[in-house]
């Protein structure tokens, strides 16, 4: 079996502690949450080579994971990580831009300042609703 491109998936962690991804997936219904985790195993599993339908670049270094209605935005982290930053229920054609510019925003701050992850555990979250 391949290894996995990528070496690990965070989560973005606010300045007040919350982890905006890890609430939202955990707020989904059940199924969806299934499904996300799905994806997001996929993108550790695929790295960079994953593209749509499952995931697609959108613009400065900001990507997006596409299961159902639900996206899942993150940026590469050192060559091998990827950082979930944002989360969304899509409703609109175009993702609003108001939420591009705090992908932006959290990448940064991450970016700056490696507190601001904290290691998603694939096997771990599936399970566990902390």
């Amino acid at each position: 079996m391949d290894e996995d491109r990528l070496s690990g998936v965070y989560y973005f962690v606010g300045t007040d502690g919350n982890k905006p991804v890890k609430e939202f997936i955990y707020s989904l219904p059940l199924k969806e949450q299934t499904k996300v985790y799905a994806y997001i195993r996929e993108l550790k599993r695929e790295g960079n080579r994953l593209h749509r339908s499952m995931a697609d670049y959108l613009r400065d270094g900001i990507y997006e994971l596409r299961p159902k209605s639900n996206r899942i935005f993150y940026f590469f982290y050192l060559r091998d990580s990827a950082v979930l930053v944002h989360a969304i229920k899509k409703k609109t054609e175009k993702i609003p831009e108001n939420d591009l510019r705090l992908c932006i925003k959290r990448k940064i701050e991450a970016e700056e300042e490696s507190g601001h992850i904290e290691k998603l555990e694939l096997g771990g979250d599936l399970n566990e609703k902390s």
